[in-house]
């Protein structure tokens, strides 16, 4: 691949000799596939100039393609030069000549020249009808085709050029007749050895070689892409048919290994790496190693990269010196204590020593070990200079409580771990009530606190499934309520961790509260889990429905439920929102319908083509966006059902309704404004919030000079309403 890219550059700079010498170059591997060659040659053709030196290039190669009898390659090369200079008859009689020798075999082959016009057509349309020759001499009895519009690979078992007609066995297809033009308009002529003929003749065989020769798999694949394509594609060609997808990550940590200790491949960073095969290019280890090293600008990627490369050629001990060399030089040109700490680790895993010793005397020179901890990005590497610290700084317990407070899981990890066993055990105790006594603020810490107490491995300590889960609820509503007026990365992924815990083993944790509760309380229940801001439609339905199983008639239960007359119940149906945030939910309702819907469902048809769907995971995860996307819609579908736009004369200024502004005070004298609109127009950046929160529900109904109390992060806040104005005006014009 490099190789031609030089080919490319050389002929762009119109360095005729340099095009020259790497022409030869490449014509010395013995070429069978003239493809890359005819696209050189036409990109020297639009250069000044250039057509002339376009057909002298292929005037060598069709010199070495006949020295070494590819008759076959040589017809499109004729073709190609076909268009860039008049022939006098010579041309076609050497296309008509490589046809006979390279298709003897073919009864029509001379049917099949006179229809393309190669014989007995426009004298100056020879590359033309090269072209519709080439397309009728991939249609022969027995012939393995793709079709490129979805019914994949298939065999000719019938052929009839008098007829006109072709009889072909598609894999999806069997018996599907086609006009012969269109089949060799249509379809692909695949080699016997092709992975997807393979796949339709010997799927069992074709797993076998994919296992025994990953590289040649890989090395066919990227044929298809022009031998460079990023890791995706590789993976889309390989499963099902020749990997299973339960394989795949296995199969591909191998096939990478290899991969990086062959010259001929090239594996670029990254989740989804792109990959490349070089024909005479050599990419050697080292060189992948800098290649690995410069695609990252962090400290902390090269790291990362570093750490990848070992995980897939650990067990070679060439490429481990290798990784060695070049961390050891990382090392000399880093000062950053946290930076060095990740270096000094990778390093002792290439060569084999005590990781302690460096990392000890690291800490122990640092001015403040723990902001060094801080410092480090990647989780496993932060939680083995954590434990070295622990073990081996003065007050280093104490210092790793102050590293996990900062809302590390991974350091909790290693204290819960190492604490007891250097007798710090007072210490893991501290952690762990200050991560009781305020969870809103440590999102993640609490999660991983929950998770270890309900799995039993905090010893000492019980719950009881009822109020932990009322709890959790609490702080999650709190911490994702805190994401929408000012977001951070950390809380975010603390909402994601703690919905986890609500939802994990088939909301196992959520059963078991139901079943601790009696019907107020499951009222109660469902009463917090509907309000919850962070809680998904698909994840809100799934603890209801585990809920119900367990009290069916909880919903018809609570104080007072039997008392509400009709016309509070239907005022309970309705949602008001701005007719806007109506129309934005219609929008949001059709473009899943019309759009997400139908193409994921084409998603999943062409899912299903792969086969095997037990092992098809394309398939099952299409099967499971269309269930979240229906269930989405459904939910739009639903608040659309109760919708009521809100008017001008609903809006009262005596005291707080839906679209009033309402201006606030705090018991720190801080003063608050805010407008109450529906769930679709809430936008907190412009003080806007949705009239079914807490806070808008704790505000509604109240007049000028009353106070309201409100619950936030388990404190009591007051807040004094000062002023009541219509705020729908507005709104309805900024909308």
């Amino acid at each position: 691949m490099a190789r031609w890219d030089d080919l490319r550059r050389a002929i762009l700079a119109k360095d005729i000799d340099g095009t020259e010498r790497i022409w030869f170059e490449l014509l010395e591997a013995n070429p069978s596939d003239p493809t890359p060659f005819i696209e050189a040659a036409d990109l020297a053709s639009r250069q000044p100039g250039g057509r002339r030196n376009a057909g002298a290039l292929l005037g060598l190669l069709v010199d070495s393609l006949k020295e070494n009898e590819k008759h076959a390659a040589l017809i499109p090369v004729y073709g190609a030069i076909a268009s860039y200079a008049p022939d006098d008859g010579t041309l076609r009689q050497s296309v008509v000549e490589s046809s006979q020798a390279a298709h003897a075999d073919r009864a029509d082959l001379e049917l099949m020249l006179e229809k393309s016009g190669v014989r007995g057509g426009a004298l100056t349309e020879l590359d033309t009808q090269v072209a519709d020759l080439l397309r009728f001499l991939q249609i022969e009895m027995d012939a393995f085709v793709f079709h490129k519009s979805g019914w994949g690979v298939g065999k000719v078992v019938e052929y009839d050029p008098d007829r006109g007609k072709c009889v072909i066995d598609f894999r999806t297809r069997p018996g599907h007749e086609m006009d012969i033009d269109a089949a060799a308009r249509l379809l692909e002529r695949l080699d016997e050895n092709d992975i997807r003929v393979q796949a339709m003749s010997d799927p069992r065989g074709l797993r076998k070689r994919a296992k025994a020769e990953p590289l040649e798999m890989i090395r066919q694949v990227l044929a298809r892409y022009n031998n460079s394509a990023p890791l995706r594609n590789v993976k889309e060609s390989l499963v099902p048919d020749a990997v299973a997808a339960s394989s795949w990550s296995t199969w591909w940590k191998e096939a990478k290994k290899q991969a990086l200790l062959d010259p001929r491949f090239e594996v670029g960073p990254g989740r989804d790496p792109r990959v490349e095969f070089h024909d005479i290019a050599q990419t050697d280890f080292a060189t992948q190693v800098e290649r690995a090293l410069k695609g990252s600008a962090t400290s902390s990627g090269r790291q990362t990269a570093v750490r990848d490369l070992l995980t897939v050629v650990a067990s070679d001990e060439d490429a481990k010196q290798t990784l060695a060399a070049a961390v050891e030089r990382e090392l000399g040109m880093t000062h950053d204590p946290a930076e060095k700490v990740g270096w000094e680790l990778l390093l002792a895993d290439l060569t084999g020593r005590d990781p302690n010793e460096g990392l000890a005397e690291a800490l122990n020179a640092a001015k403040d070990p723990v902001e060094v901890i801080r410092g480090i990005v990647d989780d496993a590497t932060r939680g083995r200079a954590a434990e070295a610290m622990a073990r081996h700084v003065e007050g280093g317990g104490e210092k790793l409580v102050s590293v996990a407070l900062g809302d590390d899981p991974e350091a909790a990890r290693v204290a819960l771990e190492t604490l007891p066993a250097i007798d710090q055990g007072d210490q893991l105790e501290s952690l762990l009530k200050q991560i009781d006594s305020r969870p809103a603020q440590l999102p993640n810490l609490y999660a991983w606190y929950l998770k270890r107490l309900v799995a039993g491995k905090l010893t000492g300590r019980e719950y009881e499934a009822l109020p932990l889960v009322q709890r959790l609820l609490k702080v999650l509503d709190a911490v994702e309520y805190r994401v929408r007026r000012h977001p951070s990365a950390s809380d975010k992924k603390g909402v994601t961790k703690l919905t986890e815990i609500l939802t994990q083993k088939t909301c196992a944790v959520v059963k078991e509260a139901s079943e601790a509760a009696d019907e107020a309380a499951a009222h109660h229940l469902l009463s917090m889990l509907g309000q919850n801001r962070a809680l998904k439609a698909r994840a809100l339905e799934k603890l209801q429905d585990v809920v119900l199983r367990v009290h069916p008639t909880a919903l018809k239960e609570g104080p007072g439920a039997g008392a509400i007359e009709e016309d509070e119940e239907v005022q309970q149906a309705q949602i008001y929102m701005l007719a806007s945030g109506i129309e934005r939910l219609k929008t949001e309702r059709d473009r899943i319908m019309n759009e997400e819907m139908p193409a994921n469902a084409a998603e999943i048809a062409r899912a299903r083509e792969f086969g095997d769907l037990s092992e098809n995971a394309e398939y099952h995860a299409a099967r499971e966006k269309q269930s979240l996307l229906q269930a989405k819609a459904d939910q739009i579908g639903g608040e659309l059902a109760r919708a009521v736009p809100i008017a001008p004369d609903i809006v009262r200024t005596d005291a707080v309704s839906v679209g009033s502004r309402v201006k606030l005070r705090d018991s720190g004298g801080d003063e608050l404004t805010y407008t109450l609109l529906g769930p679709p127009d809430a936008d907190v950046a412009r003080g806007i919030i949705n009239y079914l929160t807490p806070l808008g529900q704790a505000l509604m109904g109240q007049s000028a000079g009353s106070t309201v109390k409100l619950t936030i992060d388990g404190q009591v806040r007051e807040l004094e309403v000062l002023d009541i104005e219509n705020g729908l005006a507005e709104q309805t014009t900024g909308s």
